[in-house]
């Protein structure tokens, strides 16, 4: 199938923890065979000028609508199949990472580590276009690029996650499209569990994942809202360290800690996934709808 892997970042300043990952997955295009395309800061020129200041609040949006207009692009351009990656991203495991989606789209699978209560991790589980594919028969893009534009154009407030893992995760809800599971993610503070080998939160961790893992997003500036997590400073050093690790044994030390369990039905997106969580949040939903029956 002709595969195109395509990624954006600057080319000034680039960190040497970035070009790692950069460089992982230009050696998985190579090594499955699949052409690689890189743009510089020229990408958010896909992004309309009329829609550009306001998106320009957070760079990740105009990043989000940019990778659909050069996927589309690409699509037409000749390929049957265009895959995007994360500049944050490492494949760590390139022989045992595939992307076997030939049809349609899929995006990426999220365990994120929403908050420490009492000292255990609680997660949530969400979507995100990290790893993202379109295949030449997609129903997607035009969509996507639809309902960006009206929230775009609307007058809501914008958040980061807004035309990306907030718009996914509520279209997973409404409809089961294909997701990528061997694609994991790390903030701050998980990469900190995962040098340190602390078992209680690398367990519980990959009990939600529902595959090993052989890549990961490094979303290291990654904060969560609402009293979660405060994510520690991990530095330049500390990345490089945890890249080389997951290199050096192709990721064994991390899915260690995975167990195979059976597929959970009826997943919801954008939802706690651990149980002291999840009651906690429906509880909450509980109160709000009877206070507004009075």
């Amino acid at each position: 199938m002709k595969t195109v892997v395509y990624q954006s970042f600057r080319t000034k300043d680039v960190p040497s923890w970035i070009e790692a990952c950069l460089e992982s997955v230009r050696q998985w295009a190579k090594l499955r065979g699949f052409e690689y395309r890189f743009y510089d800061d020229r990408f958010f020129d896909l992004v309309p000028a009329d829609l550009r200041p306001r998106a320009s609040a957070f760079k990740c949006v105009l990043a989000d609508y940019a990778r659909l207009v050069a996927a589309r692009d690409l699509l037409a351009e000749g390929f049957e199949r265009a895959v995007w990656v994360d500049a944050d991203a490492l494949v760590f495991a390139p022989e045992s990472f595939e992307i076997t989606n030939d049809h349609g789209y899929a995006f990426s699978r999220e365990v994120w580590l929403d908050r420490i209560t009492f000292g255990r991790p609680q997660f949530r589980l969400s979507v995100n276009n990290a790893v993202s594919v379109f295949c030449r028969d997609q129903k997607i893009i035009d969509f996507a690029l639809d309902v960006a534009d009206e929230i775009l154009r609307g007058d809501q407030p914008l958040e980061p996650v807004s035309i990306g893992t907030d718009f996914l995760s509520k279209l997973r809800n409404a409809f089961a499209y294909p997701l990528l599971t061997q694609v994991g993610i790390l903030g701050a503070e998980m990469a900190q569990r995962y040098l340190a080998n602390d078992g209680r939160f690398l367990s519980a961790y990959l009990s939600f994942q529902t595959s090993p893992i052989y890549a990961v997003n490094l979303c290291l500036s990654k904060h969560s809202g609402g009293g979660g997590v405060h994510e520690p400073v991990f530095n330049e050093a500390d990345t490089l360290a945890l890249i080389k690790s997951l290199k050096a044994d192709q990721g064994r030390s991390i899915n260690a800690w995975f167990t195979p369990s059976p597929p959970r039905a009826n997943e919801r997106f954008d939802w706690p996934i651990s149980p002291y969580l999840a009651s906690r949040h429906s509880a909450r939903l509980l109160l709000k709808s009877i206070q507004n029956r009075r």
